[in-house]
């Protein structure tokens, strides 16, 4: 079972839970999309590739909107983020609550995953649905310093307001 929480601001703390993946012959896209979103999560690089090769839509989102960059940058799984965008996927993408994979990595302690994803041209000053943070203000408020060192090194903006008018600097 896998217990994934999302970035954390400072109106949520939830944790989501996706179901096993059981092996069956007859396998559902479901199924299939799980096990990718699991791989990625748990940095298992040959299951990736394994699943890649069988055609899997790299760009395929969960009930939450989530990919599986949006997964492997969460626990900042380098090796995957490489493989996934030199699979095409996409490095923008938003999930349900407007997050990002640049975010999820910049949560934390990631600064790898973080320039990676930024060498990739992830745009750091896209905001979430929710409070309106970007990457910077998660790095902040979670005490990434050398995260906010890489990101106000490219492009980050450092003045943007959440929608309660706070900016990076009220968080660190």
């Amino acid at each position: 079972m896998i217990a994934f929480s999302g970035c954390r601001n400072k109106s949520e703390n939830k944790t989501e839970v996706i179901t096993p993946v059981s092996v069956n012959t007859s396998i559902p896209d479901t199924v299939l999309n799980s096990r990718i979103f699991e791989a990625a999560l748990n940095g298992q690089l040959s299951q990736l590739l394994h699943l890649l090769a069988g055609g899997f839509d790299v760009n395929t989102r969960d009930n939450y909107g989530r990919t599986a960059l949006m997964y492997s940058a969460y626990n900042g799984h380098t090796e995957i983020i490489r493989e996934l965008i030199l699979k095409g996927a996409s490095i923008d993408l938003q999930d349900t609550n407007g997050r990002t994979a640049l975010m999820m990595a910049s949560s934390g302690p990631w600064p790898a995953a973080v320039k990676l994803l930024l060498d990739n041209q992830a745009d750091p000053n896209i905001t979430d649905k929710d409070e309106h943070f970007t990457a910077l203000m998660y790095a902040a408020a979670e005490g990434q310093l050398e995260v906010v060192r890489i990101l106000l090194a490219n492009r980050a903006d450092p003045f943007l307001k959440d929608i309660d008018g706070d900016d990076a600097g009220t968080f660190a």
